[in-house]
């Protein structure tokens, strides 16, 4: 009774299952999954609520994975519960879509779990995770890398995916069973540590066990609830941004850097942008500056900082918009947000917003975008170069390379407005053409 218990005691707290649910139990066969149903079996004496078993035959292990699926319909008979079970080739299915076992696995599972809860009308699908699986998953993503949200370990509540033993090991539950009478199957490949995750369980958990701390499980699930309280508290913290349409940049200034960062991202993802570190490391980098500035993210929105303000509007210059315009000399044209103006002028003081070349009055150009495999001969240099390697060393961010004027000369490019000039192009006289490129106001 100690267990179910506890089984109770973490329901009472996290409301995972109530009066009225129907729900999708994921049924392998294997302990873990037994020992979930019979304590939900135990569980229905207080709570008014139904369930079916899911069962999926990978068609991976031959006969062994057939002694399971055929367990799991015997073990749903025997106790008046629904079973359904289907086999699914995981190894063709893997092929297809371009998926790992692993991950065509879950494709597989996961999938069909959600089928039978639209079929019977169910709200919930409830996983056999135990607290052993928790510990393992922050040992695998500590040791790939990972972020404080990463090492949460198993959330026993996500959406309609619900774990309502995950905070009992793995022993206590094969103590349980066996003490019972309780038949449940083995699955052989959990024994192998062929796989990363088995590898973690089977050698480096009882190593350090064994070695350095017999608690090492306990200690570990101790940093993992301290971990999970840390990032509820930051979750509340941010929670008044999520909705904001702007930013005040003094307010989230005044956070950590790490914390400031999950804001951004939550500001991102209302937009559906896709967020990364370098993205949110180049929003960073404009916080501190003065004036107005901006900051493309997509192709469908940019960011806009003014004043004090942050704030998301529609990106109205995207590649496929951005139509190449002719530019005869002197003459001046519009392009995406630039202005561009080439006109006839004795040479002044240079910078990066002007480029003095030896093209001539009434020559046409061309002002357009990159293409694959542009090149040019930068100023002061002999050899080519690919516009990728010159935004690279420029330190270009990507969501604005596709937006920069390019003004060409035939199959040459002149000028990377307010970047690099053609060598082949540059102006030596006292008078040259002067190209120029600012920004609309």
């Amino acid at each position: 009774m100690r267990l179910f218990k506890k089984i109770i005691e973490k329901n009472r707290k996290e409301r995972l299952i109530e009066n009225g649910d129907k729900l999708v139990i994921g049924f392998s066969g294997g302990p873990d999954s037994v020992f979930l149903t019979e304590m939900l079996l135990k569980l229905k004496e207080y709570i008014e609520f139904d369930f079916v078993l899911v069962h999926i035959n990978h068609l991976l292990r031959g006969e062994e994975a057939q002694r399971d699926e055929d367990f799991s319909i015997e073990y749903g008979r025997e106790r008046g519960i629904e079973v359904f079970a289907r086999k699914i080739d995981i190894t063709t299915l893997g092929k297809e879509q371009g998926l790992t076992l692993e991950e065509a696995g879950r494709e597989a599972r996961y999938g069909f779990y959600q089928e039978i809860l639209d079929k019977i009308g169910g709200n919930k699908i409830a996983l056999a995770h135990n607290k052993d699986d928790q510990i393992e998953t922050f040992m695998f993503r500590l040791s790939r890398g990972t972020g404080l949200s990463g090492l949460e370990g198993i959330n026993s509540k996500r959406g309609i995916y619900i774990r309502p033993i995950s905070e009992v090991y793995k022993r206590e539950i094969l103590g349980y069973l066996d003490e019972n009478g309780i038949d449940y199957c083995i699955d052989s490949t959990n024994l192998e540590n062929e796989f990363t995750r088995n590898s973690i369980r089977l050698d480096l958990i009882p190593f350090i066990e064994q070695r350095y701390n017999p608690k090492f499980k306990d200690k570990i699930f101790s940093l993992i609830e301290e971990i999970r309280e840390t990032n509820n508290f930051v979750e509340r913290e941010i929670e008044r941004f999520s909705n904001c349409k702007e930013l005040n940049i003094d307010e989230i200034l005044h956070f950590s850097k790490m914390i400031r960062g999950k804001i951004l991202s939550k500001f991102l993802y209302r937009y559906n942008i896709k967020v990364n570190r370098e993205k949110i490391n180049l929003i960073e980098s404009i916080l501190k500056n003065g004036g107005s500035q901006e900051l493309i993210l997509s192709e469908k929105y940019v960011l806009k900082k003014e004043y004090n303000l942050l704030r998301i509007d529609g990106n109205r210059v995207s590649k496929e918009s951005l139509e190449a315009k002719s530019l005869t000399v002197p003459g001046v044209i519009e392009f995406g947000d630039y202005i561009i103006e080439a006109s006839y002028e004795k040479v002044k003081e240079k910078n990066r917003d002007v480029y003095y070349t030896n093209i001539k009055t009434g020559d046409t150009l061309l002002v357009r975008v990159r293409k694959d495999g542009d090149k040019i001969v930068p100023t002061g240099m002999k050899g080519e170069k690919k516009l990728k390697d010159i935004f690279i060393n420029e330190k270009i961010e990507k969501e604005k390379r596709d937006s920069i004027p390019l003004i060409t000369y035939g199959k040459d490019i002149v000028w990377i407005a307010g970047i690099r000039g053609n060598e082949k192009y540059k102006g030596t006289e006292e008078y040259c053409v002067k190209l120029s490129a600012r920004r609309k106001k």
